[in-house]
């Protein structure tokens, strides 16, 4: 019994400061300069505060565990077009569960969150099921889905030579 008292502070306790676990890991380089304000943009707009709202949920909840960590990852260099020629890059955000202690990339769960990002209008949408919904959805707020062309790559004109 004195032998389980004795090490029992050391299975049960939380993980150090330098033992690798982050509250965010850091994200791969964006290189465009759209990729890099799409990144900005999805990381103060949606990561953070998603983290914030998780972070103030009760500690006896029964709701999933929050993620540890959040990257965010911008999935295209250059922004496309949608139907009516606005245009929007895409975006997946990975998330880590559980206290671990390296850095292993088997312990990301890919495309957490998927989306888009307006970089003219500043707006984000996340993929819920089929469609897009704006990120406040993530937050809690009840809100419609977006138009079938949010987030959708205008078709190609094919030149036509007679």
């Amino acid at each position: 019994m004195l032998v389980i008292l004795a090490f029992s502070p050391m299975a049960f306790a939380e993980p150090s400061a330098d033992s690798g676990a982050t509250p965010q890991a850091s994200p791969p380089e964006a290189k465009s300069p759209e990729a890099k304000t799409a990144l900005a943009l999805v990381e103060s707009n949606l990561v953070q505060p998603l983290a914030a709202k998780e972070s103030a949920r009760g500690k006896f909840s029964r709701a999933r565990m929050p993620a540890q960590a959040r990257r965010v990852r911008i999935l295209d260099e250059q922004p496309s077009k949608d139907a009516k020629g606005i245009a929007f890059v895409r975006f997946a955000v990975d998330a880590r569960y559980g206290y671990i202690a390296n850095d292993d990339e088997r312990q990301w769960r890919r495309d957490d969150i998927t989306g888009c990002v307006y970089l003219d209008k500043s707006q984000i949408f996340v993929k819920s099921g089929d469609q897009y919904r704006p990120a406040a959805f993530l937050l809690g707020k009840n809100l419609k889905a977006a138009a079938q062309t949010t987030c959708q790559a205008a078709p190609a004109q094919v030149a036509h030579s007679d």
